[in-house]
């Protein structure tokens, strides 16, 4: 049993990688339910160079087995992926909201905001056509980094 347990978490994290690199939404294979449930936690997605490594947190939904960047958002949701959100809409889009896991009117006002920079359809509400759009606010992790705002 913990053999595959631990060989479907490799498993994810390669479906991970693989899925990052090509762009696709979903990460690891997530029930139909994933679509429709709200960000419950967050996925580090890692950027490395040379001389520089950055981490970003973005939103996503996780059962404790599997995680999928497909996940939802709106005003009233709560928890980490309302924080990574509200982290990105600060660092990369000029926004000054509290970072407080509370996705209320300034977050989704903010959020409108940033989907009309972006061209797309402006809802407030946080789904696969926005994650995608965004850029998101890279951390460094290393001395020599520097902030870096950055589609996924």
């Amino acid at each position: 049993m913990e053999i595959n347990r631990t060989l479907r978490t490799r498993a994810t994290a390669l479906a991970v990688g693989v899925t990052l690199l090509s762009g696709a939404a979903v990460v690891g294979t997530a029930g139909p339910a994933a679509a429709a449930s709200g960000c419950n936690a967050t996925y580090t997605s890692a950027k490395s160079f040379i001389e520089w490594r950055g981490e970003a947190r973005i939103p996503a939904w996780s059962d404790g087995t599997y995680l999928s960047l497909n996940c939802s958002m709106q005003e009233g949701s709560s928890g980490a992926g309302v924080r990574a959100l509200q982290l990105t809409l600060n660092k990369c889009y000029g926004e000054s909201l509290d970072v407080d896991g509370d996705f209320g009117p300034r977050t989704r006002d903010a959020l409108k905001r940033a989907q009309a920079r972006e061209r797309i359809s402006v809802d407030g509400g946080y789904g696969p056509q926005t994650r995608n759009a965004l850029t998101w606010y890279y951390k460094p992790v290393t001395a020599m980094g520097s902030d870096e705002c950055s589609r996924l």
